[in-house]
C-alpha cells in the first residue's frame, strides 16, 4: 500500500499534488490514516468529529512530502490545502495550482491553508492566478470559516497572501 504522505509534493513546477480527506460540503472531520491507507472520521475526547458550524466550503486536504515541523513553530503536520472546486471524494489525488495562503495561528502553532484550484479545467468553479483575484466575497468566505469552525481552538489570522508566498510556504516546509 502506497503512503500517500510521502509522495513528492510537487508534480513539475509550479504544480502540486493535492490528496483531498474532506470533501467540499461535508460535516465530519476526517484525517488520512497511514496505517491503513483510509480516511477515517477524526475522533476528539472519543468521540467523532462533527463541525458544528457550516460544512467546509471547498475540499480539504493535504500536500503529500510537506511537514510543519513543531519545532519551527508548526502543527506537525503535512501543509494543509483548500481545493475550490465541486465536491471531491476522501482519497481523491488531484493535480493543483497554488494561487495563495492562509496563515494561521491554531491553538498556538502555525496551521497555514494553502488555497489551490485545480489544473483541470472541468473542475474549476473560479478562475484566478493570485487569491487576490478572488472574488473578495469568496476569501472572506474562507476567512471567517477558519476562524469560526473550531471555536475550541481558537484560530488567529496572521495573514492572507499571493502564489508566490504559497510556493515559499510549500518549498520551506519539504520533506527531505
Amino acid at each position: 500500500m502506497e503512503d500517500l504522505e510521502h509522495l513528492s509534493a510537487f508534480i513539475r513546477p509550479g504544480v502540486l499534488r493535492a490528496v483531498i480527506e474532506i470533501s467540499a460540503g461535508a460535516a465530519d472531520k476526517r484525517e488520512y490514516d497511514p496505517l491503513t491507507g483510509t480516511f477515517p472520521v477524526n475522533l476528539r475526547n472519543g468521540k467523532p468529529r462533527r463541525i458544528r458550524f457550516l460544512p467546509y466550503p471547498a475540499n480539504y486536504g493535504f500536500i503529500p512530502g510537506t511537514r510543519m515541523h513543531k519545532d519551527q513553530g508548526g502543527d506537525g503536520d503535512a501543509v494543509d490545502v483548500f481545493v475550490i472546486c465541486g465536491a471531491l471524494p476522501s482519497g481523491t489525488m488531484i493535480e493543483v495550482e497554488p494561487i495563495g495562503i492562509i496563515e494561521l495561528l491554531d491553538a498556538g502553532e502555525r496551521d497555514d491553508k494553502l488555497i489551490a484550484l485545480p489544473m483541470d479545467p472541468s473542475l474549476r468553479t473560479l478562475e484566478a492566478l493570485d487569491i487576490h483575484e478572488l472574488p473578495s466575497a469568496a476569501r472572506e468566505i474562507l476567512v471567517t470559516w477558519l476562524l469560526n469552525y473550531d471555536p475550541e481552538d481558537g484560530a488567529q489570522l496572521v495573514g492572507v497572501k499571493g502564489k508566490a508566498d504559497a510556493l515559499a510556504t510549500i518549498e520551506r516546509w519539504l520533506t527531505p
